[in-house]
């Protein structure tokens, strides 16, 4: 597990203008955090649901293709705001194109220990 640039570099693209950098992005490929923190894995109806297609839809009409496959492709979203050693708030999906309400995430200030 490691604090990788290359996850920086892709959530500086994919993030909505207000996150505000505040984001830090995981390489896990052992997926030591998806254990620790019991990310759950979907199934047939949570990964092709009309749900998910409808997702999938309202982000090709916004110019978001799908790219490729990186680590275990059937994992639910799963949103986690860490401060330190401590978890402020976790939210997770119902299905693959699930997302939490912007206004619910709670900010945090980097480095503001």
């Amino acid at each position: 597990m490691a604090v990788s640039n290359a996850g920086q570099t892709f959530l500086d693209q994919h993030s909505a203008p207000e996150a505000g950098g505040t984001a830090l992005g995981i390489a896990d490929p052992d997926q030591v955090l998806h254990r620790a923190f019991e990310v759950p894995r979907g199934g047939w109806r949570e990964m092709f649901g009309l749900r998910s297609w409808v997702a999938g839809a309202r982000a090709t009409m916004r110019g978001k293709l799908i790219g490729a496959k990186v680590g275990d492709g059937w994992t639910l979203p799963v949103w986690t705001v860490i401060d330190g050693d401590r978890v402020l708030w976790r939210w997770v999906g119902t299905h693959a194109g699930d997302r939490p309400d912007r206004a619910e995430i709670p900010k945090v200030q980097r480095g503001a220990a």
